[in-house]
């Protein structure tokens, strides 16, 4: 109080809450004490004037007593754990009618059912992992059934990561989008104008919740960890250096709050704060090697030790682990003490296990262990809803929320504890700004880049495969797996064979293995290529292609899309191509007509889609059609744009262009806007 370290401490008796109503000081009825038996009352202080921050007490705690060993596991054995939640996929999520899983279960209209390729993978890991083959044979026969609707690879790889393993793990262009919505300072800010036009808040007044544009680090830290993900693997520095100011903002806080703004005050202490921006400094940290960002992951998993219950309750196994949500309530009323909830404590998890190799100040894996054994603690056993665990459980009463989710989350961690992680890991080799990124869900070993080659092992877990991916590289003339050549194919995650895939547009090397167990790559010549990807702020609408795609990439149905003698060129693939540039900040009144000289083999129609800074996503209520003449030749269309009030009105923060509505190809010799 007053800027002077004074504190009021006391000790509470009788305890809370057989004894005492919320927000009491004063017991509601008696201890009831026997004649003749002694009552002994204990108590340990601690006090220290120079701790660097209220976290001392609980590191000292840590000090002295260490974590307690987790509650044992209900099957045993991690891999029984895994085999117990396919009965989720089995059974309780499953509709037979309707061929589709419950994504979750109880929750009214916010719980849909869908065909999760993710529900696939797991299904296929049970398999593999199950020591019960009845079992095994269960999860391939559902597996099979579901993949027979969605299509892809009945591969556990394939299913986990569907389409596209480069785009999958490092797309530029949702590292864009993210950046087109960050302040010129370097952040991500409340919006508490937003209007939620649908789902359990629909119509709130986010007001309530906080002022808008208010600042903390949980409001920054998920996007600027996905951002500073897709650098790492991309091994865009470009990107990297435009994140640097934001790590910088969210070194300012201390306390984390504000990652759950959908419904909690934006000034609430909340775990997955803590948990996203472990995440985010950790991307740093491994892109860049700067102890700084290591120090600053650190300091957030220490923010997190708060939330997380570190006794245990023999009546209660789930409550050691459990993790406090928030220090506050939903919309001011429902409160959250008392209520863990576990998918928070497992994002927290699992950005501990990546920590852990890298910092042994605390013991931060078995601290997610406990985690992880909790969550599993909440699975029901048996029953309508078995394998799957609720939203909130209650830590006095152990009454469990009717909203229940799928064992995802849980064997997510679970592999991780495995070493089978579902997170692709990147090792980079090279120094300076001429460097290599090698990633993997498998393990990469023994790099070795010189004279213009580079090999390296790459060992997938046992029963797994999947794509290793290399970047910033030129074209290779050759890629071998274990001194054989391998062909190209640009199907690449399709294909149950070896080979390889360029996609010049982002200088990615894509190569696919066929198989677990240690395989030696080498790829020949293997160069650095500098590249930009993700484009920089654009204050005007004139793309002209001399030189480069001038940051436009495609987003859907359009592959080899490249920038070459003056124009951008691309394979339209289905009925919906589309192509987009974010990274814009153009007035809409300034720019009322837009030509676009084109070249199209098929179709009928183009659209052009707008977003702005009120509306940042693409939809047909900002957009324009125009006829197209689709004879192989370039034709000019002169867009009226600025008679919509949308785009007049607005400040331009992304196009996208769909250049036909049928397969073929297609050429785009300009893009301008005309004052006119």
């Amino acid at each position: 109080m007053h800027h002077r370290r004074s504190h009021l401490v006391g000790l509470f008796l009788p305890p809370v809450p057989e004894y005492v109503e919320v927000n009491e000081l004063v017991a509601r009825r008696p201890y009831p004490v026997e004649p003749g038996k002694p009552l002994h009352i204990q108590c340990q202080l601690y006090a220290d004037g120079a701790a660097p921050d209220v976290l001392a007490v609980v590191e000292q705690w840590l000090g002295r007593y260490g974590l307690p060993e987790p509650t044992p596991l209900p099957h045993q054995s991690y891999q029984q754990e895994i085999a117990f939640s396919m009965q989720a996929y089995l059974y309780s999520l499953w509709d037979p009618e309707s061929k589709k899983w419950w994504t979750t279960k109880g929750g009214g209209p916010i719980s849909e059912q869908a065909r999760p390729a993710a529900f696939v993978a797991d299904l296929l890991l049970g398999e593999l992992i199950s020591p019960d083959r009845a079992l095994a044979a269960q999860c391939r026969q559902r597996a099979e059934e579901v993949a027979r609707l969605i299509g892809g690879p009945l591969r556990l790889d394939a299913q986990r990561l569907p389409g596209r393993f480069d785009l999958a793990v490092a797309n530029p262009n949702h590292a864009a989008h993210l950046l087109t919505t960050r302040r010129e300072d370097g952040t991500w800010r409340f919006d508490a104008d937003y209007e939620p036009k649908q789902g359990p808040f629909a119509g709130a007044d986010y007001h309530r919740l906080g002022p808008d544009e208010a600042l903390e680090v949980g409001i920054c830290a998920r996007k600027a960890y996905e951002v500073l993900r897709y650098a790492r693997i991309a091994g865009d520095m470009e990107v990297y250096g435009q994140m640097v100011p934001t790590l910088e903002v969210m070194e300012r806080f201390r306390v984390p709050r504000a990652a759950q703004v959908w419904e909690v005050p934006v000034h609430t202490p909340d775990v997955l704060a803590a948990a996203d921006a472990v995440d985010a400094f950790l991307e740093a940290y491994w892109i860049s090697g700067d102890q700084r960002w290591l120090n600053a992951a650190v300091l957030w998993a220490r923010r997190g030790l708060p939330f997380i219950y570190l006794w245990p309750d023999p009546e209660k196994p789930f409550l050691l682990g459990a993790s406090i949500p928030v220090f506050g309530a939903t919309w001011h009323k429902m409160s959250w003490f008392g209520r863990p909830v576990q998918w928070n404590g497992l994002r927290y998890a699992l950005a501990l296990l990546k920590l852990a190799p890298h910092d042994q100040s605390l013991p931060w894996r078995q601290l997610a262990t406990l985690i992880v054994h909790s969550a599993i603690h909440q699975q029901a056993p048996e029953g309508p809803d078995v394998a799957l665990w609720p939203d909130y459980i209650s830590a006095i009463d152990s009454q469990r929320c009717p909203l229940v989710f799928p064992p995802r989350q849980i064997i997510q961690c679970i592999c991780e504890l495995l070493d089978r992680p579902e997170e692709p890991r990147t090792t980079i080799i090279g120094q300076g700004q001429r460097r290599l990124h090698i990633t993997a869900t498998g393990r990469i070993s023994q790099p070795l880049w010189e004279q213009n080659r580079l090999q390296f092992m790459v060992t997938y877990p046992d029963g797994e495969q999947g794509v290793v991916l290399i970047s910033p590289v030129g074209r290779p003339e050759e890629v071998r797996l274990d001194g054989q050549p391998i062909p190209q194919r640009p199907a690449l995650e399709q294909s149950d064979e070896p080979g390889w895939r360029y996609e010049p547009g982002y200088a990615y090397l894509s190569i696919r293995i066929p198989r677990s167990g240690p395989v030696k790559v080498e790829i020949r010549p293997a160069e650095h290529r500098p590249i930009t990807r993700v484009p920089k702020l654009a204050d005007k609408i004139a793309f002209e292609f001399t030189e480069s795609s001038d940051g436009w990439f495609p987003l859907h149905q359009v592959e080899n899309l490249r920038a070459e003698q003056g124009l951008l060129q691309g394979e339209m693939t289905g009925l919906d191509p589309y192509i987009a540039r974010y990274l814009l900040r153009v007035p809409g009144r300034g720019s009322p007509v837009l030509r676009v000289r084109l070249r199209t083999t098929a179709g009928r129609t183009a659209q052009l889609f707008w977003a702005t800074e009120t509306n940042p996503q693409f939809d047909e209520q900002h957009s324009i059609r125009f006829a197209l003449q689709s004879d192989g030749q370039f034709h000019e269309y002169r867009l009226e744009v600025g008679k919509h009030p949308a785009w007049r009105e607005g400040v331009i923060t992304a196009l996208r262009l769909d250049p036909a509505d049928q397969p073929g190809q297609f050429a785009l010799d300009y893009l301008r806007a005309n004052p006119d």
